[in-house]
């Protein structure tokens, strides 16, 4: 009978160059959660259309909901359904459908197979939260490992994250409106380029019995 040898007791020392990487790994971790959780909120409409979503809107209040961008439904936020957004997103039926009426006496059609306790997105919207649902919950499964072996969290609170994460937002948005910009002065100036080659050729074919 083969015994099986005793694993050797390994020792770790944490020097100063492990700790930083290892808090710089924590502190990236951190921001990534709230980024996947922007994602969310703008795909499962908790915020307006590439609206950055509001602090109340990424986290919630004491029950994890918050008020959508027009300020008029209550939605869950998008770090509840990061939790589990099967259970609290639905791809929007297509089915049957039947007659609602409210209170004010308007009638409205829903199709029946229609949860309304969860958010109603079409199937790439749905997608891309569960997508981004997987990516937060394996960055704070990270972070949780982390704090736990080594009592290690993040420098900054979550207050300070969701201000960095709207500034990136907003600089993005910039850039993005810049390259449009770019875009459409160098097709004006192509277009302006085009138009004096065709007038060159008017004013040749208008010569052509002189030259």
């Amino acid at each position: 009978m083969t015994k099986l040898a005793k694993k050797e007791q390994l020792t770790f020392t944490m020097t100063a160059t492990i700790e930083t990487y290892l808090q710089e790994q924590v502190d990236f971790l951190a921001e990534r959660a709230v980024s996947q959780l922007g994602i969310i909120a703008n795909w499962a409409n908790i915020s307006a259309f590439q609206t950055p979503a509001t602090y109340d809107q990424m986290f919630g209040n004491n029950y994890g909901i918050a008020y959508d961008s027009a300020q008029r439904t209550l939605k869950y936020c998008a770090q509840l359904v990061a939790g589990d957004p099967e259970s609290l997103v639905q791809v929007r039926p297509n089915g049957a459908v039947y007659g609602v009426a409210k209170t004010d006496g308007t009638q409205t059609t829903v199709a029946s197979d229609t949860d309304a306790d969860k958010i109603q997105v079409n199937e790439l919207a749905f997608e891309a939260i569960c997508n981004a649902s997987e990516r937060y919950n394996k960055a704070v499964s990270d972070l949780v490992m982390l704090n736990e072996n080594f009592n290690l969290q993040p420098t900054t609170s979550r207050e300070e994250r969701y201000q960095l994460w709207l500034t990136k937002e907003h600089e993005a948005k910039r850039r993005k409106q810049d390259s449009q910009a770019r875009a459409e002065s160098k097709f004006a100036a192509n277009a302006a380029k085009n138009q004096v080659v065709a007038n060159l050729h008017k004013v040749a074919q208008a010569t052509e019995h002189l030259v």
